[in-house]
């Protein structure tokens, strides 16, 4: 059983499998580019984000090029279904309070606060990051991230202090009669009336004053802004007054999303 193991891998090694080699199926069509190869693993990069990781020796010679048996449909096919038992596991495991492990599983990063669509909020003891749903996978030791020990610590650290630095900011701008902007600037919702370490009071152009959380506010480019459009704004003034609501410029900004730093 060895010899023909040995004459596949001599085999095998005549086939050029650098990086940026075209790998064609077993029809002879285009399969796609390699795009790493490191010890006996190669990954083809399949186009439209998808990738398919081979061992060298599954690979033929073609007079094109690198060949594999099967098809580029059926290798797609896999893909699919793998990465589809991939996000299924992935959406059980991203439950709140679960443990979220670094990279090779060996040290807890932190524990999920909220799961959604557009990302996962993680509590960690130095607060609380919000990362894509793409940064995470359910490894042999659990729930992980992408991020080894390391490189979390270090982008936690660029995090909390580019908050601070956000939060100082802030601080500074909150003052009687300052305007306060829509998310990106584009409309002013009203004035500072009065502000706290918890909340701050907004004076409409209506009159009607409003009370919004602190963690709110942040910094735009154009000046102090808070973490709503002008259309959620108003909607929130009208619930809060039960007055109709404020006739603000929500045009350049209604369908903005809130911004990825959790409220603290």
């Amino acid at each position: 059983m060895a010899a023909p193991a040995t004459a596949q891998d001599a085999a095998a090694a005549t086939v050029d499998l650098s990086v940026g080699t075209k790998v064609f199926d077993s029809a002879g069509a285009e399969l796609g580019t390699i795009s790493s190869a490191q010890g006996a693993n190669v990954v083809v990069d399949l186009g439209e984000g998808k990738q398919v990781t081979l061992p060298s020796n599954a690979f033929g010679k073609l007079e094109q090029g690198p060949t594999i048996g099967a098809t580029k449909a059926q290798v797609v096919a896999a893909v699919d279904q793998a990465a589809a038992g991939s996000d299924a596991k992935l959406t059980a495991a991203l439950q709140p309070g679960a443990d979220v492990r670094s990279a090779n599983g060996t040290a807890i990063l932190g524990k999920v606060k909220l799961a959604a669509a557009d990302g996962v909020v993680l509590t960690t003891p130095t607060g609380d990051v919000k990362l894509p749903r793409n940064a995470f996978f359910v490894g042999q030791a659990g729930l992980a991230t992408s991020f080894t020990a390391d490189q979390f610590a270090a982008a936690m650290a660029e995090v909390n202090t580019a908050a601070a630095a956000n939060d100082a900011a802030v601080a500074t701008a909150l003052v009687p009669g300052a305007d306060v902007r829509s998310l990106k600037g584009a409309a002013v919702l009203g004035k500072v009336k009065s502000a706290s370490a918890a909340t701050v009071v907004v004076t409409t152009a209506a009159g009607d004053d409003v009370s919004l959380p602190r963690s709110a506010f942040l910094m735009s480019p154009a000046g102090l802004a808070a973490a709503y459009t002008a259309e959620q704004f108003a909607s929130a003034v009208a619930q809060a007054t039960g007055a109709p609501a404020p006739q603000a410029d929500a045009t350049a900004d209604a369908a903005t999303p809130a911004p990825d730093k959790p409220a603290s």
